[in-house]
C-alpha cells in the first residue's frame, strides 16, 4: 500500500481519472487499502462534499473505523462531514477528556451536530461519563461551549462531584469565570462548590478578577483561625515529612479510611502509591475538597430504605437481591433489594470536607510533603 500511495499522480486531473476509475470498485467486496487509496484521492481533489455519492462515503466511513481512538479519525470526520461519527466522536472526548484527542473530538461533535447532541449526552445516569464529558467541554475552543456548559450548571446536577466539575470547566474563560463571579456577587454560589470556584477565580489571569473573588469569595479558615491560602500558594509551600507522618496516623485521622501499607483502614482507596499519582495540587484539593475528585470505586452512594432510613457508603457489594454498602466507620450494612426505595450515586465523598479546622496551614503541608514520598518502589 505505501507503493501505491508513493505512486498517486500528482496533477487534480490524473487524480480525478484515477477516483474514475476506482469507482466501480469500491462496490466490490471490502478491501481497506482500496477505500485508503479512495480517501488520500479525495483529500487531494478537496472533494470533501461526497453527500451525492454513497459508494464514496461508504468508503469514506470503512476508512475510518481501521483508524481506531486517533486524530486523524476525527479530522476525516470533520473534513467528509460524517454525521453519523458523532456517538464515536463524543465516546473518544469521554475517553481522553484532558488531551488534544477528546478535545478534538468534542469540538467535531459540536461543528458536526451543534450543541443538543452534547446536551443530551450530558444527560445520563452514568455520571462518571457526564464528569468526563464535561471535563472535556472545559478544553474545547469552541465558542459555543460556555452557554452550554452554563445552561447545564443552571439544571443544577444531582450530583455534587459533577456539579463541581462544570462549575470548574467554565471558570477556565474568562467569561465563564466573570459569569460564576456575579453567581457569588449574587449569593447563588452553593457552598459545596465554594472552595472550587474561590481558588479558579483567585487563580485568574485578568486582575479585576482576582482583586474581586478574593474579596467576594473567602476560603475556609485553619485550626490557627488564618485564612487558608489559595492552592496555587499551597503548593508551593515545603513541608516536613515526619512530622505529616505523624500527623497523618494522629491529628488528620487520616488512617481511619486510608492505607498506607499494612497500616490504616480499607474504608478510602490505599495511599500506599498515591505520591506517584498525584501532583501536590491535587493532594491538597484532595484533602480539603475531596468531594471534587472522587476515585473510580469509591463512589459514595445512599440508598434510602422504604422505612425513610438512609445509609450512605461506599458500594462494596451487589447483587441482584441485595446491596452492601461500607460505611465511613468501615462498617459493612447489607440490604435487601425488597427494602430499598431508591438508591442513588452523590457524588460527595465520605472524608470530611472541613479537615482544615482540625490543621494548620504548614500541618497540611506537612501531611502533603509525606504523601508524596509514598511513591513506587
Amino acid at each position: 500500500m505505501q507503493e501505491v500511495t508513493l505512486l498517486l499522480p500528482r496533477s487534480r486531473a490524473l487524480f480525478g481519472t484515477l477516483l474514475l476509475l476506482l469507482l466501480p470498485t469500491i462496490a466490490l467486496p471490502q478491501d481497506p487499502a482500496r477505500d485508503k487509496l479512495v480517501v488520500e484521492t479525495l483529500l487531494r481533489l478537496k472533494r470533501f462534499d461526497i453527500s451525492d455519492n454513497d459508494k464514496l462515503r461508504a468508503s469514506v466511513i470503512r476508512h475510518m473505523k481501521t483508524l481506531g481512538e486517533t486524530v486523524r479519525f476525527v479530522e476525516l470526520a470533520v473534513s467528509f462531514e460524517i454525521v453519523e461519527a458523532t456517538g464515536d466522536l463524543i465516546k473518544l472526548a469521554q475517553a481522553y477528556p484532558n488531551d488534544t484527542l477528546g478535545m478534538e473530538a468534542i469540538n467535531a461533535v459540536i461543528k458536526l451536530a451543534g450543541t443538543a447532541v452534547v446536551e443530551k449526552a450530558l444527560k445520563t445516569d452514568d455520571v462518571a461519563s457526564a464528569i468526563a464529558l464535561v471535563k472535556a467541554l472545559g478544553n474545547s475552543t469552541s465558542p459555543e461551549v460556555s452557554g452550554l456548559l452554563i445552561r447545564f450548571y443552571k439544571s443544577a446536577p444531582r450530583n455534587r462531584q459533577l456539579y463541581i466539575s462544570t462549575a470548574l470547566s467554565i471558570a477556565k474563560t474568562i467569561p465563564g469565570q466573570r459569569f460564576l463571579l456575579a453567581e457569588a456577587h449574587a449569593g447563588r454560589l452553593r457552598s459545596e462548590i465554594t472552595f472550587a470556584v474561590g481558588n479558579a477565580l483567585y487563580a485568574s489571569a485578568d486582575k479585576d478578577i482576582r482583586k474581586s473573588a478574593k474579596a467576594t469569595i473567602k476560603l475556609p479558615t485553619t485550626a490557627d483561625s488564618k485564612p487558608l491560602p489559595p492552592l496555587h500558594e499551597l503548593a508551593r509551600m515545603s513541608g516536613s515529612p515526619t512530622l505529616g507522618k505523624t500527623l497523618f496516623f494522629t491529628k488528620g485521622t487520616c488512617a481511619k479510611c486510608h492505607k498506607v501499607g499494612g497500616e490504616g483502614k480499607e474504608v478510602g482507596p490505599a495511599l500506599t502509591e498515591i505520591g506517584s499519582k498525584l501532583s501536590k495540587e491535587a493532594l491538597f484539593t484532595s484533602l480539603l475538597d475531596p468531594s471534587a475528585g472522587v476515585s473510580h470505586n469509591y463512589e459514595t452512594y445512599s440508598i434510602v430504605t422504604l422505612s425513610g432510613n438512609i445509609i450512605t457508603g461506599i458500594k462494596i457489594n451487589e447483587t441482584d437481591d441485595e446491596i452492601t454498602l461500607r460505611t465511613a466507620d468501615g462498617i459493612d450494612k447489607t440490604l435487601e433489594r425488597t427494602t430499598i426505595d431508591e438508591v442513588f450515586q452523590t457524588g460527595v465523598s465520605l472524608m470530611p470536607a472541613d479537615l482544615q479546622r482540625l490543621l494548620s496551614v504548614k500541618e497540611l503541608a506537612d501531611i502533603v510533603a509525606y504523601l508524596k514520598t509514598l511513591t513506587k518502589q
